[in-house]
């Protein structure tokens, strides 16, 4: 038996404790098999660092063209392509690899667990089954700007609240909402959850029982 067939049949990993390396026995092995292990520790051990250096190098280079797409795919080298999908229970345009992640970072694409990624109609209406990346950015350019002066205005309210909790010495609320009671032990079934603005910069959850 050589040492593959060995790594395989017992299901052989690398291993390492107080700085010396060794191996695990992931399968079933008897005492006899131990000892064969023993005899041939150093040549295991040789074998299952190269795999890892082999899968490293694989790793590496599928990044490296995986960085590339996304490189080519910026610079408009290579186009984005939708693709009709007629499914069961869900009827859209749908986007695969690299460009999906690209859309969805964008906001016009999103993951259906057991679909795939589904493209919003409207882009399609906008600009066809085949755009370039620059295209769909410039498309959902002005959702983005407005997205962002929404963040924006919610970051100068809540800083607005700190403000004046700080100067008056009171607590300022931020925002409330309702959840499933979390006592079991009581007669109620809603908890409603105010976040506070502390006068000490901090943020303060309560929580109010409704009975």
């Amino acid at each position: 038996m050589d040492i593959n067939e060995m790594i395989r049949k017992w299901n052989l990993v690398l291993s390492e404790k107080d700085g010396k390396k060794g191996i695990r026995v992931l399968g079933k092995a008897t005492q006899a098999d131990i000892e064969i292990l023993k005899k041939n520790k150093d040549e295991i051990i040789a074998e299952l660092e190269r795999k890892k250096e082999v899968e490293k190098a694989i790793e590496a280079q599928e990044k490296e063209k995986l960085e590339e797409e996304i490189r080519a795919i910026k610079a408009g080298e290579k186009t984005i392509t939708v693709k009709w999908i007629d499914g069961e229970y869900l009827q859209a345009y749908g986007v695969f690899g690299v460009a999906s992640d690209l859309l969805e970072e964008l906001g016009i694409a999103k993951y259906i667990d057991g679909w795939g990624v589904r493209v919003e109609q409207k882009l399609i209406e906008a600009l066809g089954e085949e755009f370039t990346y620059q295209q769909a950015v410039e498309f959902t350019q002005p959702k983005r700007d407005q997205e962002t002066a929404k963040e924006a205005q919610k970051k100068e309210e809540l800083e607005k609240k700190f403000a004046e909790a700080k100067r008056t010495g009171k607590k300022v609320e931020i925002f409330r909402t309702t959840a499933e009671c979390n006592n079991p032990k009581i007669e109620c079934s809603l908890d409603i959850i105010i976040i506070w603005a502390m006068p000490d910069g901090t943020q303060k959850e309560e929580r109010i029982h409704t009975y």
